[in-house]
């Protein structure tokens, strides 16, 4: 079915557009679903072709063509991660519960918070709460209406994000965010047990790395430097989601 994958992708880059939106007017007082998008150095209304998703940042080559002044990365970038992480949800429920409909549909607001999530955690160093508890609300309500819930895996589930919460307390938010913890509770929920577990471990793997080659190519960081670490969670998230066959090599949490 190329072309209705084609299709959810396309899909994607218009939600992605619009998810872009929220994250450069949240909480500016600005509403999110009024008035056209305008270049932030000059003002300008963008016209519909300006607002192409992807396609128009590569004919302008990244620039406002009123003001030459440089679009963000984020645009281009957020709108393809969704229409790809859109695509590859729709494959997995494709592949195990085609039968299930209105599944894909919670899938496809939970991939589209997880990708919410971390293009504002990029851009602002934080994660609302009100995001993280929508992520929190879907995960649990595609879990309680199609799947059936275990006590035990529920609460083992949670481990990652008490062990964050530790993190954030001890610290007094010096090594870990209390977003970071919140968001780990959704991600329990959605994963289960041992998938919790494996994201969490991979985010911090993931994030080691990152820091690491930071430091390394990076004059201006150092190790007290803050990096955000909700975008390695969620890629934790989506690896331990849609491989969960690869976790199998790390199967030492099964009894």
């Amino acid at each position: 079915m190329p072309m209705l994958n084609l299709i959810i992708f396309l899909f994607g880059l218009a939600v992605g557009s619009f998810l872009n939106s929220i994250v450069f007017r949240y909480n500016t007082g600005e509403r999110v679903t009024k008035g056209r998008s305008r270049c932030f150095n000059c003002g300008k209304e963008l016209s519909w072709a300006e607002l192409i998703p992807v396609l128009s940042f590569l004919i302008q080559r990244g620039k406002c063509k009123n003001c030459s002044s440089k679009i963000s990365w984020q645009y281009p970038a957020g709108e393809f991660l969704t229409g790809i992480l859109f695509l590859a949800f729709f494959i997995e429920w494709q592949k195990k519960f085609f039968d299930r409909p209105a599944l894909l549909v919670f899938w496809f607001l939970i991939a589209a918070f997880l990708i919410l999530i971390t293009l504002y955690d990029v851009k602002h160093k934080i994660i609302p709460d009100s995001f993280s508890y929508s992520f929190l609300a879907l995960a649990f309500l595609s879990k309680f209406i199609f799947f059936e819930i275990n006590l035990l895996d529920l609460f083992l589930s949670l481990l990652p994000a008490l062990f964050l919460f530790c993190l954030w307390f001890f610290s007094r938010g010096r090594w870990m965010g209390l977003g970071d913890a919140k968001l780990m509770i959704g991600g329990g929920i959605f994963l289960g047990f041992p998938g919790s577990i494996y994201a969490a471990l991979l985010g911090f793997w993931i994030g080691a790395i990152f820091g690491i080659l930071l430091l390394l190519g990076s004059s201006g960081i150092t190790i007290k430097s803050e990096i955000p670490f909700g975008p390695f969670l969620v890629l934790g998230i989506i690896f331990a989601f849609l491989f969960p066959d690869f976790l199998n090599y790390f199967n030492f949490f099964y009894a």
